[in-house]
């Protein structure tokens, strides 16, 4: 049985759903580096690392496209790692 082709670099929508979250996510943490406030620079950072999570998703998003098994841990640990990072946000609110 052969494999369905796949084409051996992503395409731009994938190339966009994995560096804009990731591009803001670092600008969010330069951004909270140069804050005054405690607590604004902690809600800026789990912000960005939220953004960071989202690329992670849209990673396993097409990995899982590519190989099924790496895909779907990758999946389960980003997801994880987002419903953390969404209770640390509610809670430094």
């Amino acid at each position: 049985m052969e494999s369905p082709s796949i084409p051996a670099r992503a395409s731009l929508g994938w190339n966009l759903a994995i560096f804009v979250p990731l591009a803001t996510a670092v600008g969010l943490q330069l951004l909270s580096q140069r804050e005054i406030d405690l607590h604004d620079r902690v809600r800026m950072s789990i912000t960005g690392n939220l953004f960071l999570s989202l690329s992670l998703i849209a990673q396993s998003l097409y990995l899982t496209r590519r190989t099924k098994a790496w895909g779907i841990v990758l999946l389960i640990f980003s997801a994880t790692v987002l419903v953390f990072g969404l209770r640390a946000l509610m809670r430094a609110l």
